[in-house]
C-alpha cells in the first residue's frame, strides 16, 4: 500500500469515498461534499493536508489535518485539527494505517508547524470510540486520546404555543460598516475567555470572515441594549451545496421525533425534517442553518437571538448551534422544540508524551467550536 498527499485533482475520488461512510447515531447520515471536497478545510483553517492510503490505485483510507492559529492557555498557538478519518473494512488497510498514523502526525507537525493535535468525535459513534479512544491494546502505534471538553450540538426545530420572546423590545441590527468595529470588539472580548478561540483582534476576525465563503458581514444579527451597547450576536449561515447531510435512516427515537415535528407543523409549532433515503429512495439533504459567532451576555438575550434567527430562516429550515456543557447561557430553552447530540473534543498525543498543562482538571475554560467544524 502507498500513502499519498491529496491534490485538488483527487477531489472527486475523495468525495465518493467519503460519502460511502455514513455517520451512526440517532440518524444515520451520509455527508456529501459534491463539487469540492476541500471546501470545509478552506473555511476551517489557513492550511491543510489530506493523506490517502491506496492499494494498487484503489483508495482504501484517508485522513485530513487542518491547521489554524487559536487562543490556547491565553496564548496564540498553531494547532492542527484531525478530521475525516475514514478507513475501509480491508484489514490490511486498517493495519497499514496504524503504522502510518504517528509518522503522519510528526510530518504535519514539522511541515505545518503545529504543536498540538485536536479532533472532535460524536459520543454516539460506538465503533469510532472503541477503535480510537477505548483501544483494547496499548501496543498498537496509535496516538492517545485525552478528553479536553464535552459539548452538545443542539438543533432547534420550533416553539411551543406558550413560548414568548423574553426581550421583545431588544433592538436587533444586521452587521454593517457602521457597527463592525463595535462587533469585533465584542466578539474578541468574549472569545478571549475561551480556549481554541479564533478571534482575538480585528485582523483575526477579518481573516476568518474572508475564508468563510458565503458568510457576509450583513448576515450577522446583533443585539443592542438601550445604551447602544452590543449584548449578543450570531451569524446564521447555510452550507447547502458545500456540505450536505443526507439522512439515510432514523432510529426509533429519531423517527418518533420526526413524526412529532410533522404533527407540530400542522399546528404551526415546528418545522419538519427531511424524509430518509430508506423511504424516498432519493438523497435529499437536511435543511438547516448554523449559528456561528454565537455570543450572548445572558440567557434571555440568547433566546431573543434565537427568535430573530428562527423567524429570519426559511420555513423549511431549522437552526443548529454548539453548546459547551459549562455554558448555561446557551442551554436549550424549555419552551422550544429541540434535540441534541453529544460530542467530545479530544487532544491527540503520541503514547510516550505527557499531557500539557492546559489539560489539567483545574482548567475549566469553555472552548470555541463552530458547529460547521464539528462533523
Amino acid at each position: 500500500m502507498k500513502l499519498e498527499i491529496a491534490s485538488p485533482d483527487d477531489s472527486a475520488a475523495l468525495v465518493e469515498f467519503y460519502k460511502s461512510f455514513p455517520l451512526d447515531g440517532p440518524l444515520q447520515i451520509k455527508i456529501d461534499r459534491d463539487g469540492n471536497f476541500f471546501h470545509p478545510y478552506e473555511v476551517h483553517g489557513e492550511k491543510s493536508l489530506t493523506y490517502m492510503l491506496k492499494d494498487e490505485g484503489k483508495l482504501e483510507g484517508m485522513a485530513s489535518f487542518v491547521v489554524r492559529d487559536v487562543l490556547l492557555d491565553n496564548k496564540v498557538r498553531t494547532v492542527a485539527f484531525g478530521r475525516d478519518l475514514r478507513i475501509s473494512s480491508n484489514r490490511k488497510a486498517i493495519l497499514e494505517w496504524g503504522q502510518h498514523f504517528l509518522p503522519v502526525m510528526n510530518e504535519v507537525s514539522s511541515v505545518l508547524d503545529a504543536k498540538y493535535f485536536f479532533t472532535v468525535m460524536s459520543l454516539n459513534e460506538a465503533k469510532s470510540m472503541n477503535a480510537f479512544v477505548r483501544q483494547r491494546t496499548l501496543k498498537r502505534p496509535l496516538p492517545r486520546y485525552y478528553l479536553f471538553r464535552r459539548l452538545n450540538m443542539v438543533s432547534v426545530h420550533g416553539r411551543f404555543p406558550w413560548a414568548k420572546n423574553p426581550l421583545p423590545h431588544l433592538r436587533m441590527r444586521h452587521g454593517s460598516p457602521a457597527n463592525v468595529d463595535a462587533l469585533i470588539y465584542y466578539i474578541s472580548q468574549k472569545s478571549r475567555s475561551k480556549d481554541l478561540a479564533t478571534v482575538w483582534d480585528a485582523q483575526s476576525f477579518h481573516d476568518k470572515l474572508d475564508r468563510w465563503e458565503g458568510l457576509k458581514l450583513e448576515d450577522f444579527i446583533i443585539a443592542i441594549d438601550k445604551n447602544d451597547n452590543i449584548v449578543g450576536c450570531c451569524a446564521p449561515w447555510s452550507a447547502e451545496g458545500k456540505q450536505d447531510f443526507i439522512p439515510m435512516t432514523y432510529n426509533l427515537k429519531a423517527h418518533n421525533f420526526r413524526q412529532f415535528l410533522k404533527f407540530g407543523k400542522m399546528l404551526g409549532w415546528t418545522r419538519t425534517m427531511t424524509k430518509p433515503f430508506s423511504r424516498l429512495k432519493i438523497e435529499a439533504s437536511l435543511n438547516f442553518k448554523y449559528l456561528n459567532f454565537l455570543h450572548a451576555d445572558n440567557g434571555d438575550i440568547f433566546e431573543a437571538l434565537l427568535w430573530k434567527a428562527f423567524d429570519d430562516a426559511q420555513e423549511n429550515e431549522f437552526l443548529v448551534y454548539n453548546q459547551m456543557r459549562s455554558e448555561y447561557v446557551y442551554r436549550r430553552p424549555m419552551n422550544w422544540v429541540s434535540a441534541k447530540i453529544p460530542f467530545g473534543v479530544y487532544l491527540m498525543m503520541p503514547p510516550d508524551t505527557e499531557p500539557p498543562e492546559f489539560m489539567h482538571p483545574v482548567n475549566e475554560r469553555p472552548i470555541e467550536m463552530e458547529p460547521f467544524f464539528t462533523f
